[in-house]
């Protein structure tokens, strides 16, 4: 969660450039909006999924599997593709087992290896989840026309490509 409510204004940006390094303040207002508004979003998401009993980390998972051709997937799968370690996976497994949303079956000849599925009760929760959150993503993008729309999508893409640059050692 970003953590900064405050914004800066771009006199404040401007005077900071001076001090530190020269960068336009456009440039900086837009990095710390969509780190802003990206927590905000990741904070309605999680409250309208508590809702529905379920946190980020739980339904991206169930979404993952119902992405899946049989609905099931390895753990080490589900966790490559939510960018978490398998540790975490781990423990998103067991609440959505016990909560009977996913079973873990053997995994083909390996009897050390398990498959992830999605439950029927898994399924028929998320078909009622997901009607609900198009529809309230739908409202939030509604009136955007798709020139707009297409360019964010390739800046914000852009700066998921260089976010490594932020962690680089100096």
């Amino acid at each position: 969660m970003f953590l900064l409510q405050d914004l800066p204004d771009a006199a404040t940006v401007d005077r900071f450039g001076e001090a530190y390094g020269p960068i336009s303040h456009e440039r900086v207002l837009l990095f710390l909006n969509v780190l802003r508004t990206g927590s905000d979003l990741l904070v309605a998401l999680d409250k309208f999924l508590s809702g529905y009993g379920l946190t980020h980390g739980r339904w991206i998972t169930l979404i993952l599997l119902m992405r899946e051709a049989d609905n099931s997937a390895r753990p080490a799968d589900l966790a490559e593709k939510q960018g978490i370690t398998r540790a975490t996976m781990t423990g998103l497994l067991q609440r959505l087992e016990a909560d009977a949303l996913i079973r873990r079956l053997p995994h083909g000849d390996d009897g050390r290896s398990i498959t992830i599925t999605l439950t029927d009760k898994g399924r028929t929760l998320l078909e009622n989840v997901m009607p609900e959150y198009y529809r309230r993503v739908s409202l939030l993008m509604d009136d955007m026309n798709t020139k707009a729309l297409l360019k964010a999508l390739d800046v914000i893409r852009t700066l998921g490509e260089r976010s490594g640059q932020l962690a680089a050692p100096t």
